[in-house]
């Protein structure tokens, strides 16, 4: 005789709770092999946000990839990294701001004890007045003489220990100034090529542009984009490839200076943004990059295989009086898909364009 299952009661409002879940969750499933995705823990986590539309911030990133017509593995990763990740920078933000309060506390505790000892030096001196005015005998003044000095010698050591205290706690608080700030470089970094990622770039553009429309000054703006990168994963492996991006990073990198920023935008994908350049000195300055890219003979280490020439396209847009972020973006994106589109390898700015003799 089979025994008998008691069964689950679930309240109705668990039941559309529930089928939420599964709809959300199928939607995210769709999402991932409509785009051939790989679906790694991070992209179904992702497509599943983007499907219950938990975080506007996720649905608009989404929308932008979607938008382009791809999931690039990077940038769901970025996307993730950024908005859904439990990352460690919190926890370092947090331990450090509490070494901070610990800090504040010992001087609040060193100033407490200052003052009380202050009180305590101005009630001796009132102690050592009567005494003196209430006798002349030498005994008394000898006394008080003696008192004085020993109130004297106890303040000194008091603020030297105090002075000691407060050195030893602005010396803890400006190192953990640094370590803070250290935290707050490493979450603006890509980890792969060590130059700033797409959240560093997004808060860097609009503030150079929000400059540029008050000021009035240049802005440039060029994308970037190795070409045909697919073919060197393929071929030589994603090892290969990731050192051909940190080459790329790396030339370009060594051509800007001052303000300037280059950023990893997507998977092999660049933005580079020049503060008060104009249109033709950025042109000669990303064409040089493009050349030194062009120019570089890459072999494999161990074997010595040629690589072949790998090159990138480019697309340069200048920032008008009143043109919104996402405007600039998009007409450096243009200018890069014209680049590609006419044979690659070309620096494509406005009406100006050079290319590889």
């Amino acid at each position: 005789m089979s025994e008998s299952k008691t069964p689950v009661f679930v309240c109705p409002e668990d039941q559309q709770a529930f089928a939420k879940v599964y709809e959300h969750a199928d939607t995210a499933s769709q999402l991932i092999a409509e785009h051939g995705t790989p679906p790694f823990p991070n992209t179904f986590a992702l497509m599943y946000a983007y499907a219950a539309k938990s975080d506007n911030k996720v649905v608009v990133a989404v929308d932008e990839m979607l938008e382009r017509g791809a999931l690039c593995q990077y940038e769901i990763d970025e996307v993730y990294n950024m908005h859904l990740r439990p990352t460690d920078d919190h926890a370092k933000r947090e331990n450090i701001g509490r070494e901070v309060e610990q800090q504040l506390s010992s001087i609040l505790d060193l100033v407490g004890t200052s003052m009380e000892n202050s009180d305590q030096f101005e009630v001796a001196l009132t102690q050592i007045e009567r005494g003196l005015s209430d006798s002349s005998s030498s005994a008394a003044l000898s006394s008080a003489v003696a008192r004085l000095m020993s109130e004297s010698r106890r303040m000194t050591d008091q603020s030297r220990r105090l002075s000691d205290g407060l050195m030893a706690s602005m010396k803890q608080i400006e190192r953990l100034q640094h370590e803070l700030e250290a935290v707050r470089n490493e979450s603006m970094r890509d980890p792969l090529t060590s130059i700033y990622n797409r959240r560093a770039f997004d808060l860097r553009l609009a503030a150079e542009v929000e400059a540029a429309n008050k000021q009035g000054s240049s802005l440039c703006l060029a994308m970037a984009d190795l070409d045909h990168f697919k073919r060197v994963n393929d071929n030589f492996g994603h090892r290969v490839g990731d050192e051909i991006l940190k080459i790329f990073a790396s030339i370009v990198t060594n051509n800007i200076k001052g303000k300037d920023l280059v950023a990893r935008y997507g998977g092999e994908e660049f933005a580079i943004i020049l503060p008060a350049t104009g249109l033709q000195q950025a042109t000669q300055l990303i064409d040089r990059i493009r050349e030194q890219m062009s120019e570089r003979k890459l072999v494999l280490k161990g074997t010595k295989t040629p690589i072949g020439a790998i090159t990138a396209s480019f697309g340069i847009a200048q920032h008008q009086p009143g043109l919104t972020v996402n405007g600039l973006i998009e007409q450096a994106d243009q200018r890069l898909y014209l680049a590609k589109s006419n044979g690659r390898n070309r620096v494509q700015s406005d009406d100006l364009a050079s290319n590889a003799a």
